[in-house]
């Protein structure tokens, strides 16, 4: 007999308040369950409408203090995505300090959702992140329906929905060809050297894109068996792991953990999937590092918002959503790369203000408009 959870959600957002990486975040939520062991954190960065969305991962992490960051960082990072992508959006993240969730911990996760909902009048929707699979989501809508990312129903019509790393893959892709019409002077990647870091669902379909359009792929991850599938199918070039990111080439593609945008970067173009790619995204040194040196940066948050569209349009038809995507992507780059041209200013410190701007004003793809209705 399956036990009804009954977790423990406290707000912890005051204690929040001293962190370096906290950003005027409506709440924290700090979620423990004695009978599964689940120990979580929710961080809504903010609202709109009453709603936030943003996945829920799991790492092991090795202090509080690590722990707090992440979750600070992402949920505001999810701001600004929501913003970029023209959703009716806040910004939010989920993290559960557990190496290997379990169903009990699931279901769990899911009723403390149902709880803020209900005490707190705050509706945070989560989805798939780093270390959920699509089976424990499934777990947790057995308590709340504010879950994204199941695969629909089998209609013989490919539906958005589910896995979402086709989707973020294309927006990626898409906002390569705009960095590539500004930096190199052709949208084709036809013949282009693009260095992929990680191989993961959104990394392999990335390459599966740009194979197709002809770039000249090295590949770099910690998986063998994920190196000689793309070996085998795109005939990519492996590159050791250490040596990835200093490749001379038109296009670093980060696609694995964040932090990893330094010095040793030779790319003329960093396009990739990762969140939080820099390491100070506060003062976003590392966008302004990348631009002294003639690097062109596609923030973040901009360029893999593709995920995050297809999650909002769940059950629509893939093929009109992916267009979306690419219009979406490729427009709000193209913007953002033009602006840094014209004002000599990082793209990043750009992004930052545009997603301001769009939220503030409510700047909705016209779609979402009719859903916000």
């Amino acid at each position: 007999m399956t036990m009804i959870p009954n977790p423990v959600v406290e707000d912890v957002t005051e204690a929040m308040k001293s962190h370096p990486e906290y950003s005027d975040h409506t709440k924290v939520f700090q979620v423990t369950d004695e009978d599964s062991g689940l120990e979580a954190r929710i961080f809504i960065h903010s609202l709109v409408e009453g709603r936030a969305l943003g996945g829920c991962r799991r790492w092991e992490y090795t202090d509080d203090a690590a722990w707090a960051a992440d979750g600070l960082r992402l949920s505001r990072g999810m701001t600004r995505k929501s913003a970029v992508a023209g959703l009716p959006l806040g910004g939010a993240k989920a993290a559960i300090k557990h190496g290997n969730p379990t169903m009990g911990m699931m279901r769990a996760f899911g009723k403390a959702i149902d709880m803020i909902e209900k005490q707190y009048g705050m509706t945070y929707i989560t989805a798939e992140d780093v270390g959920i699979s699509e089976e424990l989501l499934v777990e947790a809508k057995t308590q709340t329906a504010n879950v994204r990312g199941i695969t629909p129903e089998e209609t013989g019509v490919w539906l958005a929905g589910g896995d979402p790393g086709p989707f973020t893959a294309y927006g990626v892709f898409a906002g390569m060809k705009v960095a590539a019409k500004h930096k190199l002077g052709t949208e084709s990647l036809e013949g282009v050297s693009v260095a992929v870091q990680g191989l993961g669902d959104v990394g392999y379909y990335l390459c599966e894109f740009l194979h197709k359009e002809g770039a000249k792929l090295f590949v770099a991850d910690l998986d063998q068996g994920r190196i000689d599938r793309v070996v085998t199918e795109f005939g990519a070039t492996v590159v050791a792991p250490h040596e990835i990111v200093g490749m001379d080439v038109d296009i670093f593609a980060p696609c694995a953990m964040g932090g990893v945008l330094d010095s040793s970067i030779k790319a003329k173009i960093v396009a990739g999937s990762t969140n939080n790619q820099q390491k100070d995204e506060i003062n976003n040194t590392e966008s302004k590092m990348l631009h002294e040196k003639g690097v062109l940066y596609a923030p973040d948050y901009v360029i893999n918002s593709g995920g995050l569209i297809s999650v909002f349009y769940e059950g629509e038809p893939a093929d009109k959503i992916m267009a979306m995507i690419y219009d979406q992507v490729f427009g709000v780059l193209d913007r953002i790369f033009g602006m840094s041209m014209d004002t000599n200013m990082d793209c990043a410190t750009i992004a930052d203000d545009l997603s301001r701007k769009m939220l503030s004003e409510k700047q909705y793809a016209p779609m979402a408009q009719r859903q916000a209705a």
